[in-house]
C-alpha cells in the first residue's frame, strides 16, 4: 500500500449487543439464493463463487454480528483500534500466532458495555511484554474496565492480564498523537457522553463517530460536526435507526439515522460514508433497506443540485470484515 494511505477494517458493526445470524436467518438466505439460481448450472467451484459474489450482501452475508470495534491501519508499528466491543476478540484471533510484543492503542468512544465487553476476551492482554493503552475522556475508564471482570460477572480476574495496561485520560478538546498519526476529537450527544475521533496522516483522514445524536440545526454551516468531518476520506458514522424512529420513539437515545448521516456527509464533502452501529433487532434485509434509502437520499440531493459532483461519493453499510481504503 502507498505509505500515505490510511485503511480501516471493521471488526464489529452492531450496536447495543451482539446479534449473530440465527439458523432461521441462514435458512431464509439459502432459500433466496437458490430461488435466484435455477438456470445457473454450476459446473465447478469457480462458477458457484461467481454466482455468490453477485448476490446482495444481505443474502450472502450479514450486517450484524459483533459489537463496536474498528481497526485503523496507518503503517505504524503499533496497532490502533476504536472501541473494545466483541469485535475486539475477532481482531485478536486474526493476529499472527508468532507475533512478538506489541503496543495496542484503544480509543474508547464511551463506556457503555457494548463498547468494552470484548476486552476480557482480548488475547494480547494476557501476554507479558505487550502494552495496551486506553485513550479517552471518561475519568472512570479504568474502574469500569476492571469491574466488568469481577465475580460473579466474569471467571477470570483483571489481575490475570499480564500485559502492561495503561490509561491515557485526557481533558475535553485535547488531541492525541500515535507516531505520525494525528488524532483529533469531538464531544458527542449521548447518555453519559461519547467522543468521536478523526485520524489524519499525510493528508488522508478517517473519522470514527458512533453513538451520537445530532441536533435539529445540524445543517447550519456553524454546526461543529461539519468542520470535524470536513473532507474526510472515510466517515464511519452512527446510523442505527430509521429517520422515523430517530425522530419519534428513539429520540434522545443518543443515536443517529441514515438521512441525517447522508446530509452531514454531503455538507462536509465526505468521500465515503459508512453507516455503522446497526440496530440489533433489524434483519439484514431491513439494514439493506436503510442503505438503499440512504443512496436514494443522495440521488435526490444530486437531482436537486443538478450536478454529478455530490458528496458522499460512495455510501456503504458496515459489516464485520469490511475493509476500507482512503
Amino acid at each position: 500500500m502507498n505509505a500515505s494511505n490510511l485503511k480501516a477494517t471493521i471488526w464489529g458493526s452492531c450496536g447495543s449487543l451482539p446479534s449473530p445470524t440465527s439458523s432461521a436467518d441462514i435458512r431464509r438466505k439459502i432459500k433466496h439464493a437458490l430461488l435466484a439460481a435455477p438456470d445457473e448450472g454450476f459446473k465447478d467451484e469457480a462458477t458457484l463463487e461467481n454466482f455468490i459474489s453477485k448476490l446482495p450482501h444481505s443474502i450472502k452475508g450479514t450486517y450484524r454480528a459483533n459489537t463496536s470495534c474498528v481497526q485503523i491501519i496507518a503503517g505504524t508499528n503499533d496497532c490502533i483500534l476504536c472501541d473494545a466491543g466483541t469485535g475486539l476478540r475477532d481482531f485478536s484471533l486474526g493476529l499472527p500466532k508468532e507475533i512478538g510484543p506489541k503496543t495496542y492503542h484503544i480509543f474508547l468512544s464511551h463506556l457503555h458495555w457494548d463498547h468494552i465487553q470484548g476486552f476480557p476476551f482480548f488475547g494480547p492482554a494476557y501476554q507479558a511484554g505487550n502494552k495496551i493503552i486506553f485513550h479517552g475522556f471518561h475519568p472512570e475508564t479504568e474502574s469500569t474496565i476492571r469491574r466488568q471482570m469481577e465475580a460473579p460477572c466474569f471467571p477470570v480476574s483483571y489481575s490475570s492480564m499480564l500485559a502492561d495496561i495503561q490509561y491515557d485520560i485526557a481533558d475535553e478538546g485535547m488531541a492525541f498523537k500515535i507516531d505520525d498519526v494525528l488524532v483529533t476529537t469531538i464531544k458527542q450527544q449521548h447518555p453519559g457522553d461519547s467522543w468521536g475521533f478523526r485520524f489524519e496522516k499525510a493528508g488522508r483522514s478517517i473519522v470514527y463517530s458512533t453513538d451520537a445524536e445530532h441536533a435539529s440545526d445540524f445543517d447550519e454551516v456553524s454546526y461543529p460536526f461539519i468542520k470535524f468531518f470536513k473532507d474526510a476520506d472515510i466517515l464511519i458514522l452512527d446510523g442505527q435507526y430509521s429517520f422515523e424512529e430517530a425522530m419519534n420513539s428513539k429520540r434522545n437515545w443518543g443515536h443517529s439515522n441514515h438521512q441525517t448521516a447522508v446530509k452531514l456527509a454531503a455538507l462536509s464533502k465526505v468521500k465515503q460514508l459508512v453507516l455503522y452501529h446497526h440496530e440489533p433487532s433489524y434483519s439484514d434485509s431491513e439494514i439493506a433497506d436503510i442503505l438503499e434509502a440512504a443512496q436514494a437520499d443522495k440521488k435526490q440531493l444530486s437531482e436537486r443540485l443538478s450536478t454529478e459532483d455530490v458528496f458522499p461519493i460512495e455510501i456503504l453499510s458496515a459489516f464485520d470484515g469490511l475493509k476500507l481504503t482512503t
